[in-house]
């Protein structure tokens, strides 16, 4: 069953045609990564997903819900979470704060009760909490519970921007080149985390990846763009070896 479905998306900027017509979708439970060369169109699609972005035309459906228009501040609350390209967290900030902001969408108590810090407020902290720890556990990130992200090394920047997407227990996890910027190590590393992701909490990933490797040792399908548009669509191998594929990454 299909958990995501994009239908002839189309969106231009400046006269510049960044998707034309793009068809896919994603099943519930599988890693499916989106390649191209730059100015493929790939991080449009993700703006489109999050609602950062209007489309054109073309429609967008999660959970067999339309939600091409629905305002961006309440995509998180259906359960799409996502990171970004270049790391988006809160440098003054603890790793424990940057994952506790991700719990806001499942707050349930109102301004005053907050304040006045009632019973249901204490046990739904209480809540929150341990919900971030088993995040922290999960990624292996307890060393670093309390320190700064502006004192982290850029490498677990990275894990904990994951985390923080974690910590909001979405249905679909956006990454947006999750690899970027790390070494061999910490790019098998990552591997590791998103294929736990998806086999031991049940979360479909959706992927913007640039290293092949990384393409090939986590996905289940690949959708490959050029210049806005579709090019080719099946598993690594296929995708790796298709003409078209080779000719836009190579030239010819």
């Amino acid at each position: 069953m299909a958990l995501l479905a994009a239908t002839a998306l189309a969106v231009s900027f400046g006269g510049i045609r960044a998707l034309d017509g793009v068809d896919f979708t994603v099943e519930d439970g599988e890693v499916f990564t989106i390649i191209g060369p730059n100015g493929a169109g790939k991080t449009t699609i993700f703006n489109l997903i999050s609602r950062i972005y209007d489309p054109e035309g073309g429609r967008i459906e999660f959970a067999g819900a339309e939600i091409t228009r629905l305002a961006p501040h309440r995509i998180a609350g259906l359960g799409v979470a996502r990171t970004f390209q270049n790391i988006e967290l809160f440098e003054t900030a603890s790793v424990l704060d940057n994952l506790m902001l991700a719990r806001h969408p499942h707050r349930r108590t109102g301004t005053l009760a907050e304040m006045l810090f009632t019973p249901k407020v204490q046990r739904q902290e209480i809540a929150m909490r341990e919900a971030v720890e088993r995040v922290i556990d999960f990624l292996e990130l307890a060393h670093h519970r309390d320190t700064r992200i502006a004192e982290l090394p850029y490498g677990v920047r990275k894990v904990v921007e994951l985390g923080r997407a974690l910590a909001a227990e979405p249905r679909l996890l956006l990454l947006d080149e999750p690899s970027s910027g790390l070494n061999v190590e910490e790019t098998q590393d990552m591997a590791f985390w998103i294929k736990d992701i998806q086999s031991g909490l049940g979360i479909t990933v959706l992927i913007i990846e640039h290293d092949m490797r990384l393409v090939a040792a986590v996905s289940d399908r690949v959708l490959a763009l050029n210049n806005g548009r579709v090019l080719a669509e099946g598993d690594p191998a296929e995708i790796q070896q298709h003409p078209e594929v080779i000719r836009a990454y190579l030239g010819g």
